[in-house]
């Protein structure tokens, strides 16, 4: 079965396109489910509030994992984690609605 990843995108996101070409890559190796969640579809306001700035968003097994770009390496390294259940959040995760006004 794998881990269960979650990829928070909207349409027209290069960067998401690039980050499931990367975890697809390793899938062989360290099976896991990828299921893309669409900020802007209705239901997901609370998604698009939070990271309406920072797709792609990326969640191992509920988790904060990682934004913006990820290498093979740290896909493998998240997804090793993971499959020894030493996974554990991520700092930074991006929450537009605690942007400072400037």
């Amino acid at each position: 079965a794998g881990s269960r990843l979650m990829l928070f995108t909207k349409e027209g996101c290069t960067l998401c396109d690039k980050a499931v070409d990367v975890l697809e890559a390793q899938r062989e190796a360290w099976p896991h489910s990828l299921d893309a969640v669409d900020i802007e579809a209705p239901g997901n306001e609370e998604f698009l509030l939070r990271y309406c700035y920072d797709i792609p968003v990326l969640h191992v097994d509920g988790r904060y994992w990682a934004k913006h770009r990820i290498t093979a390496s740290e896909a493998v390294a998240a997804l090793t984690d993971a499959a020894a259940g030493k996974f554990e959040a991520r700092r930074g995760e991006p929450d537009a609605r605690k942007a400072r006004p400037r």
